[in-house]
């Protein structure tokens, strides 16, 4: 009986070292992409949001970032782009090219405001705001990354949350 209950502590330790170690990362998959290795992308959602996957092949990924009535909805487009395969970040995009990204933009709304942001990690980001969106734009290992933020309505903190959500994501097996 002695051995039977030495053993059974030991295996309850052993699960308890194991539970301790696993990682539970709260993070929802939001997608897979695949160049050369597919990598899945990850990343918590922002409260009362849901993903909602729309297309997805092997250079480009699009979804949808919904919280209902009155909230804000997120259009995520991740492509692919051969112009940008040796960047690791948008940080490392010459300004002239980034300013050929802004001139674009203009050039389907001259009324639109940017403004320079960044990750909690240092990544730069390109605010773009309009009548009605506000556009996150960034470039990470050879991807073109824009979130659509799109409402009646849309804060600062709205802005925040999708900065946020951006500097969360994980490019799982990316190396």
């Amino acid at each position: 009986m002695k051995k039977f209950t030495a053993l059974a502590l030991s295996l309850i330790m052993i699960l308890c070292a194991v539970c301790a170690f696993a990682e539970d990362t709260g993070k929802t998959e939001m997608g897979t992409l695949k160049v050369g290795e597919a990598f899945s992308i990850q990343s918590r959602m922002p409260e009362g949001y849901t993903y909602m996957p729309v297309k997805a092949t092997e250079l480009n990924m699009v979804g949808i970032l919904s919280a209902g009535a009155g909230r804000p909805v997120v259009t995520i487009s991740i492509a692919y782009n051969e112009e940008y395969a040796d960047t690791e970040r948008f940080n490392d995009v010459d300004e002239a090219v980034v300013e050929e990204i802004r001139e674009s933009f203009r050039e389907a709304d001259p009324e639109v405001v940017f403004e320079d942001l960044e990750t909690a990690y240092g990544t730069r980001l390109l605010k773009v705001a309009g009548d009605g969106f506000v556009d996150i734009y960034t470039v990470y290992k050879g991807y073109e990354l824009e979130f659509v933020m799109s409402g009646s309505t849309i804060e600062a903190a709205d802005v925040q949350m999708l900065v946020d959500f951006i500097s969360d994501m994980d490019f799982v097996g990316v190396e």
